[in-house]
């Protein structure tokens, strides 16, 4: 059994804060560099350069990639031979992770207390999403995302028929690209969810659509 002190937790959350902030990962780079070779659109080509030389920019100048700092996911996969301490205070310590790293770096704080009425700025972009899976794998994983709005107001749930075969899902997938893609931040990833309950498709689309680009499904009928 290997014993984790909050501490190194916390750490290491707030080093992928800043890397999630400031550094395009290479995976995207390349996606990114391979769509602006193959773009027969100049404005379309111009585009994309233009996100990779906003990269460029990010990196070298410690700036945020873009100026919707995100809301922060946090996936902690726990193996069996892990044991935290002091873990009751983890989501606590975690979310003041969050607020120390967004205040300390300059990053746009865009979540408030209410969504309807008050409309309060928590000052700190917390609470921050956090989910725990005990898991059958090894060690302690710690994943971070930040998913901004742009991507948020293209998100859509279905609810179809069982019998829906595949050809009708690829439509429909295409149909809403088509129809929404101009209202999200491009360059687009789109994930797609399949199966399960509302909650849960939408928790696949999303760990679909940070999932490293080069990684493919071994399943050849969902490539």
């Amino acid at each position: 059994m290997r014993n984790i002190k909050t501490t190194t937790i916390i750490n290491e959350a707030k080093r992928l804060l800043i890397e999630a902030s400031f550094n395009l990962p290479c995976d995207v780079m390349e996606a990114v560099k391979s769509a602006a070779k193959k773009e027969i659109s100049e404005r379309a080509k111009k585009i994309l350069e233009l996100v990779l030389e906003n990269a460029k920019i990010a990196k070298k100048q410690k700036l945020p990639l873009c100026q919707d700092c995100g809301l922060v996911y946090i996936d902690l996969d726990i193996g069996p031979d892990i044991c935290i301490k002091d873990s009751s205070s983890l989501n606590s310590l975690l979310n003041q992770a969050v607020a120390d790293t967004y205040t300390s770096n300059y990053l746009r704080k865009s979540i408030v207390s209410d969504p309807l009425y008050e409309r309060k700025n928590t000052s700190g972009n917390t609470p921050a999403v956090i989910h725990t899976s005990f898991t059958s794998s090894p060690g302690l994983h710690i994943k971070i995302y930040l998913k901004g709005g742009g991507s948020e107001n293209c998100s859509y749930l279905y609810m179809l028929n069982p019998s829906t075969g595949e050809d009708e899902i690829i439509k429909l997938v295409l149909d809403v690209v088509k129809k929404y893609v101009t209202k999200c931040c491009p360059p687009v990833i789109v994930g797609i969810g399949v199966g399960g309950t509302s909650s849960e498709v939408v928790k696949l689309a999303r760990t679909a659509s940070f999932r490293n680009l080069e990684i493919r499904n071994p399943d050849k009928r969902y490539r």
